[in-house]
């Protein structure tokens, strides 16, 4: 056999060990998230394996392509011991890091929803997070890395260094060896590298897209793979100018300029609470009294409760923006994150400083955490208060930064001294993963069928030692509580593990002085609390915001997110779901509190959606997240 040919037949079995490892990576990857696939049937599930071969395929080749084209190498070139070397060491090392970016994704996958790509290196880059929580992220998912090390192990036993007698019956002929056939196998060999790279001879190469072709949206995750989102995200986080419609039409139907229709402003205190990763699986009230939160639950009997709000995303470095600017997130990194994170912006604390409020950002994490204190400036507050404000490390968690209790006390002894008005958020923490709460409190708190279950219920009772504080203090009348969540987690409810449901969020407002107390039942997203705010505060001059005040009975009532490259609108009970690839899905989800509202028609989702994205782009690119 000429050597030559011998290169080609390695090729092949190093490709062939390769896709077998991917395939074991899917396989665990279904196995540790299995409870995301709870409605997909058998035949799904299968498909969405073969199918993925292909997506596994075109990872392999683009993230081996030094590899391959060093089998092309002429024989004498390739047989020499340091290509042989440095072959190997390259394979190895290419391919350690991209099992273990599959590996990320056994356990990230639970808390974002979404295979990993680009955007996680970049956010754990943010400040100290990484380094701080590394240590409990290895004791919580030791298993996975020693999975990673049998993989690791595995790939480099089974390197292979001879050819198969199979593959040199193909090779091992008299035509392989004339100069002809040389050519031809090259040629053949150079056509499926090519056709590799690209993933087939479609028109446009494969994306992340692409996979939406091949199941709906639950089946997306399964058919690809770690390092494919990975390649296919590099360097690309940008936005497009999109042109459904006119301008004029974009606004009429989405629009994004808020003008006051009453001139008399209220001169209230606003404090907006933000509950670490409580999604609305785990509130007893919205649950038929199976819940974690008594505290909330009592509270919201007391509010004006959106029963059918949505985060517009699963990570808090993404909801922050939503809540705090009205900036969804519809990229495929973190707005804080992206080439958009310099733009102008109007936020709530913008436009209440404008009134001369005093405005203070609250969060007991670590200075530097997912880059808060830096969004904060940017978003006009005039001072941020973190651990190091905090100064007393005796209630550091050993993670993430102060026990909710002794930060929220020390928040209303903070509120005391600032002057009135005042525009105060609070961002919890300690029902952040790892889940830590005070020694004091491990006998005191049942544990639920999850393990963030204990660190709700220890949240919820910090909320309520905050309120019972704040109650007797002199602002309290006369101050607006907004009460939301930055995203979900875990869950075990199918509902919730659904790709409506796992965006399922509280949003409460509470005013003691004020009768403000009922139900909305629309759907409202995290973007429209700015609006909301400004709503309820009469605020009289025009502003720019995405979302819609909640207190406007005349709103349609809409969310939308953005996962594995599709677009999720949602509208009463119903969701309609597009790649702009062709690929559509919808249909309703059960929700027996929603009731006596029609049907939307899915055109006009797609068409609200489309003027949505449109006016978005346009806003990001263009750099009109302002009334100039």
């Amino acid at each position: 056999m000429s050597f030559q040919n011998k290169a080609y037949s390695l090729l092949l079995k190093r490709i062939g060990i390769l896709l077998l490892i991917y395939s074991i990576c899917r396989i665990l990857f279904y196995f540790f998230n299995r409870s995301f696939f709870t409605g997909l049937s058998f035949g799904e599930i299968a498909s969405s394996f073969f199918f993925g071969i292909r997506f596994d395929i075109t990872a392999i080749v683009i993230t081996n392509t030094p590899i391959i084209l060093l089998h092309f190498l002429p024989e004498k070139i390739f047989q020499s011991k340091i290509i042989r070397a440095t072959s190997k060491f390259l394979f190895l090392l290419i391919n350690s890091i991209m099992i273990l970016l599959n590996a990320i994704d056994f356990s990230l996958f639970q808390f974002t929803a979404k295979r990993a790509t680009t955007d996680v290196f970049k956010v754990i880059s943010f400040g100290h997070d990484f380094t701080n929580t590394l240590p409990k992220m290895i004791g919580d998912f030791w298993y996975v890395l020693l999975i990673l090390f049998a993989l690791w192990y595995a790939m480099q036993r089974f390197y292979p260094t001879t050819t198969s007698p199979r593959l040199n019956s193909i090779f091992n002929n008299k035509f392989s060896t004339t100069l002809v056939g040389r050519f031809t196998f090259l040629s053949i060999f150079l056509g499926l590298f090519v056709l590799g790279f690209r993933g087939g001879m479609q028109f446009k190469p494969l994306t992340i897209i692409s996979a939406t072709q091949y199941g709906n949206s639950t089946c997306t995750p399964l058919i690809l793979n770690t390092p494919f989102t990975y390649v296919k995200t590099f360097g690309k986080n940008v936005l497009e100018e999109k042109n459904f419609m006119s301008p004029i039409a974009a606004e009429q139907i989405s629009p994004t300029i808020h003008v006051p229709t009453d001139s008399t402003f209220r001169n209230l205190n606003v404090v907006l609470i933000i509950l670490e990763s409580f999604g609305k699986e785990y509130i007893g009230h919205y649950n038929k009294g199976k819940g974690y939160t008594p505290f909330l639950d009592s509270l919201i009997d007391q509010s004006f409760d959106c029963t059918q709000t949505y985060a517009n995303a699963k990570r808090s470095i993404e909801g922050i923006p939503a809540i705090l600017a009205g900036i969804p997130s519809l990229l495929s990194e973190p707005f804080i994150t992206s080439a958009y994170a310099g733009n102008t912006l109007t936020s709530i604390a913008s436009l209440l400083d404008k009134k001369k409020y005093e405005t203070i950002f609250f969060h007991g994490g670590t200075n530097g955490t997912m880059g808060f204190d830096n969004f904060a400036k940017a978003t006009s507050y005039n001072r941020y208060f973190g651990r190091t404000e905090y100064n007393d490390d005796k209630d550091f968690d050993g993670s993430w930064g102060i026990y909710d209790e002794p930060f929220l006390i020390r928040t209303t002894e903070e509120l005391t001294k600032i002057n009135n008005p005042f525009f105060a958020t609070i961002f919890t923490l300690s029902s952040h993963h790892p889940y830590e709460i005070p020694k004091k409190y491990e006998s005191t708190f049942e544990k639920g069928t999850l393990p963030i279950h204990k660190s709700i219920r220890y949240a919820d009772h910090s909320l309520k030692i905050f309120f019972e504080q704040a109650s007797t203090l002199p602002w309290f009348k006369n101050t607006l509580f907004v009460i939301t969540a930055d995203h979900t987690a875990t869950s075990d409810s199918p509902y919730y593990q659904n790709r409506q449901g796992m965006y399922s969020i509280p949003l409460l407002f509470f005013m003691p002085a004020d009768n403000l107390q009922g139900k909305n039942n629309k759907t409202c997203q995290q973007i429209d609390i700015l609006p909301s705010i400004m709503g309820y505060l009469n605020y009289d001059s025009t502003y720019f915001a995405f979302g819609q005040n909640t207190f406007n009975k005349n709103r349609s009532g809409y969310a939308i997110t953005y996962l594995n490259d599709t677009y999720q609108y949602i509208e009463s009970n119903y969701t309609f779901i597009t790649d702009y690839a062709g690929k559509n899905e919808y249909s309703q989800f059960a929700d027996d509190t929603i009731k006596d509202q029609l049907a939307p028609d899915s055109s006009q989702m797609h068409l609200k959606l489309n003027a949505f994205i449109q006016n978005y782009n346009s806003a990001l690119i263009n750099n009109k997240m302002i009334v100039r």
